[in-house]
């Protein structure tokens, strides 16, 4: 008998891992097709940084890496070591990115199953009404956590290369919710001392932070949970004084200072490069929460796509009306939240983990409207909230009906997810299908068209460079299509030695003097004026002057446009005095990020301002952690010490034009 039952137990252990490992299998299995896709997007920013192209084990390379970024309001050094890991082994092949995301994924399904235990274990101690067995407990996390690593919503988080520092930060999200759980369980029950809990959000919560600022909200997580489960107290009924004091010191003091700093540049940063402003910002997002909320519980293939810009700005209240609607259900989403909070505790902490997750992007940061990776923790919220009614307070009582259920949404999440992640399977295939399942976003119609081009360049198919253009021409007209639709039917046209439509170049002086201008209209400003430098769009000097002076006079001071204009003024005008102060005002607006330095540097070495030069050496050289712009500095200084030895005129200056009309915007 007793051996009976030591069977009886070790397959009861056993079970939970074994259904883990099964569902771990499957999620390498569903997402297969997607690593055969390409980059897309913000990808470029990435993998087109030299400084992760790491070749040796040179300490300084690593920290140049790593350091990246800084200057950004961005310090992702965790991440960024990453991607030069990634390029150290395997170079820039998609393959191997996408999968370190999955394995990245994978692991923190194993965090969340281990989390979801010691969660259910807190909440069995406090509430005392759960007659399941540990082992059955186990197997409920495992098959919760297997449906979080199936969501087809999560996709993006996990194929979309860029998003790894999404995952990795939460790789430590998990670990500190489940370290945390863990010494809270000893702590509630009188056994374990709070100097643990302390230890484990202040480690995982610096350490996410290295990999995506979404990590900071590990402490509102944990605040979630203990208000939702043992409400800041112990098994005595009485209030944990350091409990309050730890979430006190890492959360409520940290949000004041955040909100203190933000404060600083938050709406300068939307007028800058938003097309909406703040207000406009905060009544969309309630309606976006909304549409998470349905992509996350009922995935609709036809409905999941990378771009969603083509969702309607909220301008008012009513304006559209679901606006008020969308106000309304999450106002009683929340309410129901805190009624259940005595009765179902975790449909409790699922709710308010869906809206803690969403508490940085959905609020007054003025980030991209809607991009389903921000779904990656709060699904969990979701999911967390539906097991609370189906399976745990106190949900189906047969064990068989539990095990249905949750097979039925593994077999529903796997196959869309599958289908999904075969779209993700060629660059091609992707463009085809977010271009016919979002016909009015001038993203999905860009990529599509990109796609084209690339093909017929590769090919020299005239048919399909005509497709390209007509599907350019009609996106150019959709509404908040920016310019990046009319910069590429400049790029094509000139490359394929065909007119070039001066209604093209009226459109994009019209645009950019109605709105601000999006990153990405900068981004295409700054990509004509290289193209035209490289001899692949024919020379259109005053064209693009007009669309860089349109693009100042809107964006109130644009580092990146700024750097740009200095090289146009440079080289392009001839107007020396006017470089300069663009070169200098990029180094102001971003004192932290080299490059406006080095810019600024050469342009004074270029110009035989070698004291001024020195000076701005002594500035970057402030910015030199670890070594990681030796390689740079050392580049500089012989430029300037050749420069000065040489004392001649620099050749490569060009020869003074006629004075061109200036604007008081720019000066």
């Amino acid at each position: 008998m007793p051996d009976s039952r030591f069977a009886s137990e070790t397959r009861n252990r056993a079970l939970p891992w074994l259904a883990l490992a099964g569902l771990v299998c499957l999620t390498f299995l569903v997402y297969w097709p997607a690593l055969y896709g390409g980059f897309l997007f913000d990808d470029a920013y990435y993998v087109e940084n030299p400084d992760i192209y790491v070749t040796t084990l040179d300490p300084g390379a690593w920290a140049k890496a790593a350091l990246s970024q800084a200057g950004t309001r961005q310090f992702r050094a965790l991440g960024m070591l990453s991607f030069a890991a990634n390029y150290y082994f395997t170079g820039l092949d998609p393959f191997w990115l996408k999968l370190t995301n999955v394995a990245i994924h994978a692991l923190n399904g194993l965090l969340l199953f281990l989390l979801l235990r010691e969660l259910l274990g807190l909440w069995k101690m406090r509430h005392g009404r759960d007659e399941r067995t540990p082992g059955e407990n186990a197997l409920i996390a495992a098959a919760l956590a297997g449906v979080w690593l199936l969501l087809p919503i999560n996709l993006t988080g996990v194929a979309y290369v860029s998003q790894r520092l999404e995952s990795l930060a939460n790789v430590f999200v998990f670990l500190g919710l489940f370290w945390y759980l863990r010494a809270r369980r000893r702590v509630f029950a009188g056994s374990g001392s709070a100097v643990s809990l302390w230890i484990c959000l202040a480690v995982c919560t610096l350490l996410g932070l290295s990999a995506k600022e979404s990590a900071v909200l590990l402490p509102l997580y944990t605040a979630c949970a203990e208000f939702s489960i043992v409400r800041f107290r112990n098994a005595d009924g009485k209030w944990n004084r350091s409990v309050l004091w730890l979430h006190f010191t890492m959360l409520i003091l940290p949000l004041v200072a955040g909100l203190i700093w933000v404060s600083g540049w938050v709406v300068r940063t939307t007028s800058d490069v938003r097309t909406f402003t703040l207000g406009e910002r905060l009544l969309t997002e309630t309606r976006v929460l909304v549409d998470y909320i349905q992509w996350t519980l009922l995935p609709n293939l036809n409905v999941l796509t990378f771009y969603h810009d083509d969702i309607r700005v909220s301008h008012g209240l009513t304006d559209p009306p679901t606006t008020l609607a969308a106000i309304a259900f999450l106002a009683a989403l929340l309410g129901i939240a805190l009624w259940q909070r005595a009765r179902r505790p975790m449909v409790c902490l699922g709710i308010l983990w869906f809206f803690a997750g969403h508490s940085m992007t959905a609020s007054i940061i003025p980030l991209e409207l809607v991009f389903e990776h921000r779904n990656y923790f709060p699904s969990l919220g979701l999911l967390l909230a539906v097991a609370s009614v189906v399976a745990l307070e106190p949900g189906l009582n047969r064990a068989a009906a539990r095990m249905a259920l949750a097979a039925a949404f593994i077999v529903f999440f796997s196959f869309t997810t599958f289908l999904r992640a075969e779209e993700w399977s060629h660059p091609l295939r992707l463009a085809y299908s977010d271009a016919l399942k979002r016909p009015d976003s001038p993203r999905a119609q860009y990529d599509l068209a990109r796609a084209l081009i690339m093909i017929a360049s590769d090919g020299n198919n005239t048919a399909l460079m005509n497709d390209s253009v007509k599907i350019l021409e009609r996106t150019a007209l959709l509404p908040n299509s920016g310019i990046a639709s009319l910069q590429a039917l400049i790029y094509v046209n000139g490359r394929a030695h065909r007119p070039i439509d001066p209604a093209w170049w009226r459109a994009i002086a019209r645009k950019l003097e109605q709105d601000t201008p999006s990153q990405t209209d900068i981004d295409s400003i700054i990509f004509l004026f290289h193209c035209q430098r490289s001899g692949d769009c024919p020379p259109q000097k005053q064209e693009l002057y007009g669309a860089f002076t349109a693009a100042l006079a809107k964006s109130n001071g644009n580092a990146k446009l700024m750097a740009a204009y200095a090289d146009f003024a440079l080289f392009e005008l001839g107007d020396t005095s006017l470089a300069e102060r663009m070169y200098r005002a990029a180094v102001a607006d971003r004192p932290q990020v080299p490059t406006y330095h080095s810019n600024l540097i050469a342009f004074l070495i270029l110009t035989r301002q070698f004291d001024a030069a020195e000076t701005a050496l002594t500035q970057l050289s402030a910015l030199n952690r670890l070594g990681s712009l030796d390689p740079l500095l050392d580049k500089l200084r012989n430029k300037l010490a050749s420069a000065r030895a040489a004392q001649l005129p620099d050749s490569r200056l060009p020869p003074p034009l006629p004075a061109q009309p200036t604007s008081s915007a720019h000066q």
